[in-house]
């Protein structure tokens, strides 16, 4: 299984895994969870996949378009990497808005597929090796969305968006000297300039 240490080799892992963890309050559904490596810091917690995995927190396996949980009984819930995976976003998002309580927190995370730089190696060589995957890497995204589309999306769903971040800039040539220790709190405040171009956009909402 994963660990915070094998993940936070990458500069860009590490800052959205912190902002993430401190924005989890109460009753928390991770929708995607993997192992739930990612809140498995937080006491209240439980996952859901649509595969099974061995987990670092209580879970179950089910269909994020339908949740199997009555309706506002979470406090938060975290998509993290979740809705570029299904052609139904919005199906996926009602389904948090009904288990959450009111004003209930939903954090979103997604690979921004609108950055320079991804736009032109898609254009190019037909893959970034982040948002727009290569075939190798058996990693199947079904829709590619920008900040102001993600946040369209999000709003219209029943949401309020109270915060976003951004990651890291998205520069796949040369990200991974950022990764040392001594550049990567430089490269963490160069994502907070423009977040629209960051290479994961973060979004924190309320339930209305």
């Amino acid at each position: 299984m994963r660990t915070d240490r094998e993940m936070f080799r990458r500069c860009f892992v590490e800052k959205s895994w912190k902002l993430i963890r401190s924005n989890l309050e109460g009753f928390v559904l991770d929708i995607g969870s993997l192992d739930g490596l990612l809140v498995s810091t937080h006491k209240e917690t439980i996952g859901i996949d649509n595969i099974k995995n061995k987990s670092y927190i209580p879970f179950v396996l089910a269909d994020m378009h339908y949740l199997p949980f009555k309706a506002q009984i979470f406090d938060t819930v975290l998509m993290c990497h979740v809705l570029e995976h299904t052609n139904k976003p919005s199906t996926v998002l009602k389904e948090a808005e009904r288990v959450l309580k009111t004003n209930g927190k939903l954090i979103t995370v997604m690979p921004n597929a609108k950055t320079p730089i991804g736009k032109l190696l898609k254009l190019s060589i037909g893959y970034d090796g982040y948002a727009f995957p290569r075939q190798s890497e058996k990693i199947e995204h079904k829709i590619f969305l920008g900040f102001d589309e993600l946040k369209y999306l999000i709003e219209k769903c029943g949401f309020t968006i109270q915060r976003n971040f951004g990651s890291t800039p998205h520069l796949p040539m040369i990200e991974r000297i950022f990764d040392l220790h001594l550049l990567r709190r430089f490269y963490w405040k160069l994502g907070d300039i423009n977040k629209k171009y960051s290479k994961d956009l973060i979004f924190v909402s309320k339930k209305l």
